[in-house]
């Protein structure tokens, strides 16, 4: 396919978005993991958490804003993406951008509860005396919301709607040919770590299922594959050629 075949302005526009989700995400999930120990600290008790994010203080709190605004700028990116490719042989159905705008807004509103609901419940165990019926009132607080909004909603979710929509996106690209054939399947390539890492989610509530620890992966090999197809993207439309070797699109 020629690049005239393309709204060019807008593939640009998508592919610096998709470049920056993926590059800008990083900057606070840095800070998270040298500030708390993301994402390993999730599976401490809930005492060791709260505490934790407490001496964290603003600066703590301001790193889980940012990070949750990353979620919602690739929910921005994604309707980008559909509005470059919402024509022509690489069409990127309307209904697969829809579930890369949900799955960015629900990750987002489900991080928020870093910046707006735990606060409080941490300031709330720290001050409380030990064994008090206030620290068990916010250990209880903390464990729901963390399952719920954070489990629930943020990860199971708002992985499988990103499932979804790396599928469609992975098969939109793959369809421009050349390069980005390659680059395209290399999305989908990633999409058997996400499903497998469900059960490590689901095991929380169905302990017979095994704790397969397989996401940490499955989003470091994704977002490295986000960041190629913005690249890309950008390559593509002003007309420069996109090397990618068979070896390493495998």
């Amino acid at each position: 396919m020629t690049n005239e075949e393309f709204n060019r302005p807008a593939l640009i526009k998508a592919g610096v978005a998709l470049t920056a989700v993926a590059v800008l995400a990083n900057i606070p999930y840095g800070a998270l993991i040298a500030l708390f120990d993301y994402d390993d600290v999730l599976r401490r008790p809930a005492s060791e958490v709260l505490e934790l994010f407490d001496a964290g203080g603003s600066t703590l709190v301001f790193a889980w804003w940012t990070f949750a605004l990353s979620a919602f700028g690739f929910a921005v990116a994604a309707m980008l993406l559909g509005e470059a490719l919402k024509n022509g042989k690489a069409k990127l159905a309307t209904g697969f951008t829809q579930f890369g705008v949900l799955s960015g807004v629900i990750q987002a509103s489900a991080l928020l509860r870093w910046t707006f609901a735990i606060p409080g419940i941490a300031t709330t165990y720290v001050q409380a005396a030990e064994g008090s019926a206030e620290r068990a009132a916010a250990i209880s607080s903390y464990e729901a919301l963390n399952t719920f909004a954070g489990v629930g909603m943020g990860e199971h979710l708002g992985q499988v709607l990103l499932m979804v929509w790396t599928f469609g996106a992975g098969l939109a690209l793959m369809r421009m040919g050349g390069a980005m054939k390659w680059i395209g399947a290399a999305g989908l390539v990633t999409l058997p770590l996400w499903v497998v890492g469900q059960a490590e989610l689901l095991s929380l509530s169905m302990p017979e299922l095994p704790a397969i620890e397989l996401l940490p992966y499955a989003f470091m090999g994704w977002e490295l594959w986000l960041l190629v197809v913005g690249v890309a993207l950008v390559m593509k439309a002003i007309g420069k050629p996109v090397a990618v070797s068979h070896a390493a699109a495998a």
